[in-house]
């Protein structure tokens, strides 16, 4: 193996640990945004389940199953070092994308409801 090949598969395993990163971040991110918002709505929860259950019933999000995938999968970071789990969690990040700018539009147009009704 030459040297170049040694330094891309090394960018390619540091790229995939990155991007497991900003995953993990992201993903507490969102739950505990979720959870504030709820906070602010007067609905207590206890943990990220109960967040997605109570998310899901205030149409916050759209398909709870998937931030239960989305859970698991982040309880499988812990083991990045691991090259199956690492692949698997890889797997996962397109739909996370999908879902976290989902939340993010359905979020960006509650805030802008309330800003108005608000103003009135």
């Amino acid at each position: 193996m030459s040297e170049q090949e040694k330094i891309n598969i090394n960018l390619k395993v540091l790229e995939q640990a990155g991007i497991v990163q900003a995953f993990e971040y992201c993903y507490e991110l969102s739950w505990k945004l979720m959870e504030r918002v709820l906070s602010n709505k007067g609905i207590e929860v206890n943990s990220p389940k109960d967040t997605f259950r109570e998310a899901g019933r205030n149409k916050i999000i759209k398909d709870v199953k998937k931030w239960f995938r989305f859970l698991d999968t982040r309880n499988l970071t812990v083991h990045t070092y691991n090259t199956k789990i690492l692949e698997e969690v890889m797997k996962i990040i397109p739909e996370f994308k999908d879902e976290l700018e989902l939340l993010i539009d359905i979020l960006e147009k509650d805030y802008s409801k309330s800003n108005v009704d608000k103003e009135l």
